[in-house]
């Protein structure tokens, strides 16, 4: 094919499809392959035991007169399921005519910019495709015979593997791809969805959801995609705990919140601050039990975006101690204990724990033993602990009993949001007249009216223009498409 008869993709989307074409038909001929194999083992087979050692007996026995192999890598006279190079050549070159009309394409960016390969590139197509259409979900079912209720639907590395790679180095090659040295694990783009215990080929592989949201967006960006390859701000730490960065700004200036909820954020300090001239000053000691409660553990429930963090960071600054702060949504199952261990010894003043429906929820994996040893240790000490989700009933309603206070983090309303956004720039930021009231009408949380500001000076400053109403709107509309699929 030559370039000149190459038409650009005309969106992502389209682009997208494309790729899940090509996926269909490796399924196809991968579902056709195991169904004629399942016909040939129930025809011969007479116990369950020769079911499981078919993969033995069927290369031994003439069946249709040519003999089986259990792996694909094994038999290089068997015929490939990937279609022929061509083809992704072919899909090489439409990717590369859309990148010269300025076409962003969401998954081709990502793997230019982590140097990925054409091996690689798949294995995400594979991981993504659940997030499209359930249809996936049940031919990965079926292809790796989980079908019955609980089943994922995600596919495990043996499939993604089994699928991919014709010969021991594609083989050898891809598994790489999902080690610890790896790109896609460093910067935390796969899920490998199980313990360590179980084999590397049994884990199920999913995609974070902002990386779904981001190859998803109808105009992915380069920008959005470096904010995905950033480490998050509250990552899983290793052992000592990593304290987050200590500002010098007043930070509780910065939070605009209801009067009666910041009066409640300011008392979380003074049961630390005060403790000790109330109880040995004033002589409150006396009537207290070994056992009874002084530390804090504090419910915080609100959307991302509604100063929860930032709540957290000014408490920790008051306190004039570090905040440490663990997101356990990114957090391994395998590492909780060194966690839990690291907490315990280090006995942090304040402790952020966000998404902690992971452990306080319905779907908890951890024993209720654990977690009401850890409330317990928390409560003897002088501190602080801070759970954050965004809805109170994702927690089970035993934990909601054992929380006190519940912090709830509203919406700003549009005279806090005008709050909001004359003070998100900075002093040096070259600004023309803004339509304060404009920007106040649109429903933004605080975390929202920050990412927009940065966004709308990025594309001012490469403008060399003064930033502008215009830049905000434009900024609002291309950063809410890409969270939420659709433009506003």
């Amino acid at each position: 094919m030559q370039s000149h008869t190459i038409e650009p993709f005309s969106n992502n989307w389209a682009y997208l499809k494309a790729e899940l074409t090509w996926l269909d038909r490796v399924l196809g001929m991968a579902i056709a392959r195991q169904r004629q194999e399942t016909k040939v083992v129930d025809r011969v087979a007479r116990s369950r035991v020769d079911r499981v050692t078919s993969h033995w007996w069927r290369g031994l026995v003439t069946l249709e007169g040519e003999a089986a192999y259990d792996s694909p890598v094994e038999n290089p006279r068997q015929r490939s399921i990937i279609p022929k190079a061509s083809y992704q050549q072919q899909l090489e070159a439409k990717i590369k005519v859309s990148q010269q009309s300025g076409i962003v394409l969401g998954l081709p960016l990502l793997c230019s910019r982590l140097q990925l390969g054409t091996a690689e590139k798949n294995l995400l197509l594979m991981a993504l495709a659940p997030e499209i259409s359930r249809r996936y979900a049940r031919l990965y079912n079926y292809l790796q015979e989980t079908e019955h209720p609980g089943a994922t639907g995600l596919p495990t590395v043996d499939l993604i593997l089994r699928l991919l790679c014709r010969t021991d180095a594609d083989w050898r090659s891809l598994r790489q791809s999902l080690t610890e040295d790896s790109a896609l694990i460093k910067h935390q783009l796969l899920d490998l969805r199980s313990s360590h215990a179980h084999p590397l080929l049994a884990r199920p592989v999913k995609l974070p959801d902002s990386l779904v949201n981001y190859l998803l967006a109808d105009q992915p960006e380069s920008h959005a995609l470096e904010t995905l390859l950033q480490t998050p701000p509250c990552s899983a730490p290793a052992s000592p705990l990593s304290p987050l960065s200590s500002p010098t700004q007043n930070l509780w200036s910065a939070l605009i919140l209801p009067p009666a909820l910041l009066a409640d954020l300011q008392h979380l300090c003074h049961r630390v601050q005060f403790a000790q001239q109330v109880d040995e000053d004033w002589g409150f000691a006396a009537g207290l039990q070994l056992g009874d409660r002084v530390g804090t553990i504090a419910l915080l429930v609100g959307v991302s975006g509604t100063g929860k963090t930032l709540a957290a960071r000014a408490i920790a600054q008051t306190l004039k101690t570090p905040l440490l702060c663990v997101d356990l949504a990114q957090l391994h199952q395998d590492d909780v204990p060194s966690l839990l261990q690291a907490i315990a010894t280090q006995a942090p003043p304040v402790l952020l724990l966000k998404s902690a429906e992971c452990w306080f929820g319905r779907m908890s994996a951890l024993p209720n033993t654990v977690l009401h040893q850890f409330l317990a240790l928390r409560r003897q000490q002088q501190s602080i602990t801070l759970l954050s989700v965004h809805q109170k009933h994702s927690l089970a309603a035993q934990w909601r009993r054992e929380l006190h206070p519940l912090l709830a983090f509203p919406m700003p309303t549009q005279a806090e949001r005008l709050k909001l956004w004359q003070q998100v720039f900075p002093e040096v930021v070259p600004l023309a007249e803004l339509d304060w009231e404009q920007l106040a009408r649109l429903p933004l949380s605080g975390g929202d009216i920050h990412t927009i500001a940065r966004d709308a000076a990025i594309h001012a400053a490469a403008s060399d223009t003064k930033l502008t109403t215009q830049h905000l709107i434009q900024a609002y509309e291309r950063v809410k498409g890409q969270t939420r699929g659709r433009k506003f």
